[in-house]
């Protein structure tokens, strides 16, 4: 394990400009809040767009010229902020809405949503799984408990979804196909619950976008239940930009 931290971080230097043209996954370091891009070598998809603060630039080297895909599980701010910052327009000019949030919000996130066209019905390219809750949920008075759960390339993103809705979803087929987790609602103890990590028997890696010097996430009790299952977690608190390079066998780099 030594040795693998040491080889993580020496050869993260390589990581450039021509990084753009392949398949891989970026968790952004954006504090307490998710922005999770998935970069192939046309699209870029992106998994909410919030946090607290926003690295333009490296998001514009990798997406820029590029046609992009937003899908955004519910409507809290450190999921959706981005996307009311002017920078938006100027670095990912070409934006579509692939999921939109559930159910109503303010008259100032609605705006903000409305002013982005929808994708046309044949994108996006890439598969993308979708699980959302039924307009009778029980959770319908909670924006946490409202969160569409997406996966892609073997990533899953529960947005904020809670430990009960987590049993509502985890029995679909492909979470059992899981193999990176990014923490729902950034580590807090009211997800990632252990019923959800018995059926994620193919993760051993997962990721939590977050800052715990100020808001104490992960929580340590979500961090013990990884270790129970023997699953590593990286924060982006730690190690910044995230970059997963998706292969046959999986390499995390930082850059």
């Amino acid at each position: 394990m030594k040795y693998f931290m040491f080889c993580l971080v020496i050869f993260s230097a390589s990581l450039g400009a021509n990084s753009s043209a392949g398949f891989h996954t970026i968790v952004w370091n954006v504090g307490q809040g998710q922005w999770v891009t998935v970069v192939t070598p046309l699209q870029c998809y992106h998994f909410d767009a919030g946090g607290e603060f926003f690295p333009w630039r490296k998001i514009a080297l990798q997406c820029q010229q590029k046609k992009n895909f937003l899908f955004l599980s519910h409507w809290d701010w450190d999921h959706i902020g981005a996307l009311g910052k002017p920078a938006m327009k100027k670095y990912l000019p070409d934006v579509c809405l692939a999921l939109a949030p559930l159910g109503r919000s303010s008259p100032r996130k609605m705006r903000i949503l409305s002013a982005i066209q929808k994708c046309t019905a044949t994108a996006p390219l890439l598969p993308v799984n979708i699980w959302q809750p039924a307009a009778e949920s029980p959770f319908k008075g909670s924006s946490n408990g409202l969160s569409s759960v997406t996966q892609q390339r073997g990533i899953l993103f529960p947005g904020d979804s809670t430990a009960n809705e987590e049993k509502i979803w985890q029995d679909l087929p492909w979470v059992a196909r899981t193999q990176i987790l990014i923490l729902g609602h950034h580590g807090s103890t009211t997800s990632t619950a252990d019923s959800l990590l018995k059926r994620l028997r193919r993760v051993r890696m997962s990721f939590s976008s977050a800052r715990w010097s100020r808001y104490r996430h992960p929580h340590s009790r979500t961090l013990a239940r990884l270790r129970a299952a023997r699953i590593a977690n990286l924060r982006t608190e730690d190690w910044g930009n995230i970059w997963i390079a998706q292969t046959a066998i999986y390499d995390f780099k930082k850059f």
